[in-house]
């Protein structure tokens, strides 16, 4: 039986065109947790709400993305939990775009699960770990006109029980 919370990362970046050197452009990233049951056991929360991608004129991509978060439940639960990739779609004027998700450094992808995992800090009655998704984008040539880029990124996230 699983104890299950759902991370949904959204990512929405528009408009870049020609320009002499980096552009930066604030990459709206919302989470939503979402319970089976009104448990206490098991939370996410993201390190922020804005992360904030540069795309790079020169390499004609934007700069890797980390997304980092934290997943704690109450330091007298000693199980150990599984994060699970659900989801990884992204896309540019509607054409799909080939994002690279890595898990804490490693490459993963959609239905990847991780191993059991033990929380690695106890502090004020909780166990908690930190944990990052990074994206890592394609080649994206710029254009004359402004290109709407979106993605998602879903996470499960559950005890092992």
């Amino acid at each position: 039986m699983y104890s299950i919370l759902l991370l949904i990362f959204l990512t929405l970046f528009t408009g870049f065109t020609n320009a002499a050197s980096s552009v930066s452009k604030d990459v709206n990233v919302n989470v939503f947790i979402v319970k089976n049951s009104n448990s206490s056991e098991l939370s996410i929360e993201a390190d922020k709400s804005m992360f904030t991608a540069m795309y790079d004129t020169k390499n004609q991509s934007f700069s890797d993305l980390d997304m980092g978060f934290t997943i704690s439940s109450p330091a007298t639960n000693n199980k150990d939990y599984e994060i699970e990739l659900m989801g990884s779609d992204h896309q540019c004027d509607g054409d799909p775009l080939a994002v690279i998700t890595r898990f804490d450094d490693d490459p993963f992808v959609v239905d990847n699960v991780t191993p059991a995992m033990s929380f690695q800090t106890t502090k004020n009655g909780l166990r908690t770990s930190q944990h990052k998704f990074t994206l890592i984008y394609p080649t994206l040539a710029q254009t004359d006109s402004e290109q709407v880029c979106n993605g998602t990124l879903s996470v499960y996230a559950r005890l092992k029980i």
